[in-house]
């Protein structure tokens, strides 16, 4: 007894030794950073993102649309709102949370891996400035001493300024003047207590708390950092209930920034950077990047939207175009207009992929030795029963069908309940699995629906262009690739990214299953994609019309194109993947293989069959056609009539066939009130969806534009969308005399407004002696603010 007494004495008497060393050692130093020799690091040179062509793209630096403020400038209800959500023991510790860090670290011992770091305001900032968010023990270790030193040589309120100039709200937005600028359009001294607990509850995931995509999510996050600031006694239970009650009221004032070529893709790149490199060598490192980006076909991309698309008004896109056999992307387009929306639907958007997501299931079929001629039943409605007793009902989409159908035409002309029948032979969670095998990027659940894109996460324009790219490669997949080099600023190579390659599936069937998306283009619903060259591809349009989506590829390029509203699931009447987006496909990518050979994809071992489909039912239907494709009419077709078909001969079923609803024109409701407007279009037997902006020419409550546009021929009872001028945003013109002319640039651009440079003798050289419109005068936003500039 007295022998283990001894041991446990002596194994006691060792931790508290090494605790004791580990101590010594921490607040010694002894090998671990010191602040003062990091300072001047700061100050390195920005970092450099060129194009696949050489062309510099962007550059990143630590300044930029940043503005230093001091901590008296900072209302406190953001200092508590900040100390309360991301340190609340702040004046309360030397830079280390210690009962944190021993709860993180045992996290970290239980888990075998960095997992929580217990960080503290003064970690978080030396993580940024200098040390990196590489999670290893060492760099934690480092991390947290040099937040001790911070502690020891700044006050709390120097920490705090620190801090609040350094962080990252989301926007582009870094440090709380640009936040409060960009969100509210306010100087920080003028935010309220409900404004400073949003921008506090931004800084844990700008990313993902973006008050412009998901408002109902920032305000729970808003709500739950005002009820920590209550339970640490900042504010009282009535401010707390009067702050939850109110709205966002987000800033929509318009950006006179200058994006940079392929914004999107500057911004995807940016943000991967980030997450590998960390905020110090991204904004102060002097990294050179080299990007797989081919402007040539980037520029393609980008005026096919502006051809097709209504800047300001209507349903905006998104395309994605990889090289199938490195996963290099050549292009990559988030929006209709950058300006407006920096939300990259492109890589961020997770959309619903309709019938887009029947080339899993296909493919999955034919890997399992099922013939494209296998027949399934075709009637619509079709009752599936589901393993668990439950019943799912499926209709096609245009509620016909009957008789036996094969694999091969229910793919060609995208027949739900077929495909619906063959997920449940081959089983969802084998076409699940497949599909993120082939590149989808987000977890795909097991749910029979997928057959028919029901997806819980939504898929982007880069998962499906990446997923279709293993069939374009004849079953080998390339991980997808943004970036092949990455190298320091005299050229030294830190990290090389080579094409990643691997067989999903067999080139036989993979081939198969190409023969099959042929015919998609060459007598189906993909036939608004044809460029006159070997391809296949997918429509995909959801059922409610606010998804529609054509990815189609050729052995050379894959391109994945989406249409729809990013802020929502608003419908899009009439709009199917085999129109809007299968035109945006084929002028994009015609243009883009212009100098390209043309290259077949290899033949299945087997015969394939390539007959048209065989149709059963006679009956005579009339539809209206567009004039210019022959194809089914929708409202976005510039001249229809109409045309008697046998059923099953009609044109390809991209589009609503007509239903014996007669159809009328759209009313001109542009230039009327809102109130007017859901009159008449009320009258007509319309609906009305409203979406209001700002306008520095139309007056507030008056209809800009409206979709469908007047004239065209619509059935009635389907929602026509009208936009509504919320009125002019007035801001009010900073004093910039006496600055810098770079400064006052920066000022006056931060606020919406443009500056107008003319020089002058006088001294003192480069700084700004007059402004017109003088400081505190109200004007619009988008005013020219004239600089005098002495030379």
């Amino acid at each position: 007894m007295r022998v283990v007494y001894r041991i446990i004495l002596v194994i006691i008497a060792c931790l508290a030794l090494a605790a004791g060393g580990l101590f010594v050692w921490f607040y010694t130093g002894i090998g671990l950073p010191k602040l003062s020799a990091l300072k001047e690091y700061r100050a390195a040179q920005n970092t450099k993102i060129f194009s696949a062509n050489g062309r510099l793209l962007t550059e990143l630096h630590g300044e930029e649309n940043r503005e230093i403020i001091s901590i008296e400038q900072i209302p406190k209800a953001m200092r508590d709102a900040v100390i309360a959500i991301e340190d609340s023991d702040f004046y309360h510790h030397s830079g280390i949370n210690w009962k944190a860090v021993i709860r993180a670290l045992w996290a970290n011992i239980i888990k075998g891996s960095v997992v929580q770091g217990g960080s503290t305001i003064p970690q978080q900032y030396v993580k940024n400035a200098y040390v990196g968010t590489k999670r290893t023990l060492f760099r934690k270790i480092q991390e947290a001493h040099l937040a001790y030193q911070l502690s020891k040589k700044y006050s709390k309120n120097k920490i705090l300024e620190l801090y609040l100039n350094d962080i990252y709200f989301g926007q582009g937005c870094y440090g709380i003047y640009t936040a409060a600028r960009k969100y509210f359009n306010k100087d920080p001294r003028d935010l309220g207590l409900s404004e400073c607990a949003m921008l506090a509850g931004l800084i844990n995931s700008p990313s993902y708390y973006d008050p412009y995509q998901r408002p109902q999510a920032v305000i729970e996050r808003r709500n739950h950092v005002l009820k920590r600031m209550h339970r640490l006694g900042y504010i009282s239970a009535r401010e707390l209930q009067s702050a939850q009650n109110e709205p966002l009221n987000v800033s929509q004032v318009v950006s006179t920034y200058t994006p940079p070529p392929a914004p999107y893709f500057c911004d995807y790149i940016t943000k991967l950077l980030r997450r590998t490199y960390g905020d110090q060598k991204v904004y102060r490192g002097g990294l050179r990047v080299y990007t797989t980006i081919d402007l040539n076909i980037q520029e393609i991309a980008e005026r096919t939207l502006l051809k097709y698309l209504k800047p300001e008004s209507g349903p905006d896109a998104a395309i994605v175009a990889i090289d199938p056999r490195t996963g290099y992307i050549k292009a990559m387009v988030g929006g209709k207009n950058y300006y407006k929306s920096q939300f990259n639907v492109a890589a961020e958007g997770g959309r619903q992929a309709g019938s887009a997501f029947k080339v899993f299931v296909l493919t999955r079929a034919m890997a399992d030795g099922i013939s494209p001629e296998t027949t399934y039943d075709a009637s619509s409605p079709k009752i599936i029963r589901l393993p668990d007793g439950g019943k799912w009902v499926v209709r096609n989409y245009d509620g016909h069908g009957s008789g036996s159908m094969t694999i091969r035409t229910a793919t060609i002309r995208s027949v739900n309940v077929v495909f619906a029948q063959l997920i449940m032979d081959v089983g969802p969670s084998r076409v699940a699995d497949l599909a993120m095998k082939m590149g989808i990027l987000r977890e795909v659940e097991s749910n029979p629906a997928i057959a028919l894109g029901g997806l819980k996460n939504g898929v982007t324009p880069l998962d499906m262009a990446s997923a279709y790219s293993t069939l374009a490669n004849n079953g080998v997949h390339a991980i997808p690739r943004s970036i092949y080099k990455v190298t320091d600023a005299d050229g030294n190579v830190i990290d090389e990214y080579q094409p990643e390659t691997s067989t999903i599936i067999d080139t036989k069937v993979a081939a198969r299953v190409n023969q099959i998306l042929k015919q998609v283009v060459s007598s189906g619903t993909g036939r608004g994609a044809q460029i006159g060259r070997p391809q296949a591809g997918k429509t995909g349009t959801t059922e409610d019309h606010a998804d529609a989506w054509f990815v189609g590829y050729t052995p050379d390029l894959v391109a994945a194109v989406w249409v729809g509203y990013p802020q929502g699931r608003i419908p899009m009447p009439g709009m199917c993947g085999g129109d809007l987006p299968a035109t945006l496909w084929r002028v994009f990518v015609s243009q883009a293989l212009k100098d390209v050979p043309p290259t077949d994809f290899p033949l299945p071992s087997e015969e394939v069959a390539t007959s048209s489909p065989q149709e059963t039912e006679n009956e005579t239907i009339t539809v209206r056609i567009c004039e210019d494709s022959g194809l089914l009419a929708t409202p976005y077709c510039p001249k229809t009539r109409s045309k008697e078909f046998k059923r099953g001969e009609e044109p390809t079923t991209f589009c609503h066939i007509h239903t014996g609803v007669a159809e009328t024109k759209v009313p001109d409701v542009v230039g009327m009130t809102e109130a007017q407007a859901r009159v008449a279009l009320s009258q007509a037997g319309y609906t009305t969806l409203v979406v209001k902006k700002p306008s520095q020419s139309v007056p507030a409550g008056l209809v800009m534009s409206q979709t469908p546009s007047a004239g065209t021929r619509y059935t009635p009872g389907n929602p026509v969308t009208i936009i509504v001028s919320s009125g002019t945003i007035e801001v009010v013109v900073p004093n910039v005399v006496g600055l810098t002319e770079a400064a006052a640039k920066a000022k006056i651009t931060v606020k919406g407004l443009k500056p107008s440079i003319s020089y002058v003798s006088g001294s003192p050289a480069g700084f700004v002696l007059s402004q017109s419109p003088g400081a505190g005068t109200v004007v619009g936003i988008g005013t020219t603010v004239e600089l005098l500039v002495a030379r």
